[in-house]
């Protein structure tokens, strides 16, 4: 059986953090690329070529310096290429009215870091889980011709 390489895009500005986080996701079919602030994210994607080179799923903090979390949130989800990607916010933040805009953003869910290693590791299995196994997603061009129809 093929298991097809997953890839998590992670924008954390906090290097501890994404030690950690990275140390939660990654495993033999699911890597990380970390960037510290929106900006690099941004770029990053900007560059995709391709199908391939695309991530599987964002993990997105909501402080980042610069640019805030929503403004990236805002302008990963106007790049055609990642509409179909998901953009998890994973933040400190239980702030009411911050989980409410990043699902009007278009946040594909809003997890709250957990200051216990065991517990943020299994929100973070939960979440691979969700996306990479219970749900399937169209691909980018299912998507683009459901919209040209």
């Amino acid at each position: 059986m093929v298991v097809n390489m997953k890839k998590i895009f992670l924008v954390d500005d906090n290097e501890d953090h994404a030690l950690l986080i990275k140390r939660c996701v990654e495993d033999d079919h699911t890597s990380t690329v970390h960037f510290s602030d929106g900006l690099q994210v941004l770029k990053a994607c900007e560059a995709l070529n391709g199908e391939n080179a695309k991530p599987d799923l964002v993990l997105l903090d909501l402080q980042l310096p610069g640019m805030n979390g929503f403004e990236v949130l805002m302008k990963l989800k106007q790049m055609k290429w990642l509409e179909q990607v998901p953009v998890v916010m994973l933040t400190t933040s239980r702030r009411r009215e911050e989980i409410e805009k990043a699902y009007q953003l278009g946040a594909a869910g809003f997890v709250v870091k957990s200051e216990d290693f065991e517990e943020l590791k299994a929100k973070l299995k939960q979440v691979k889980d969700y996306w990479f196994r219970a749900v399937e997603l169209p691909s980018a061009q299912s998507a683009e011709n459901a919209r040209r129809s």
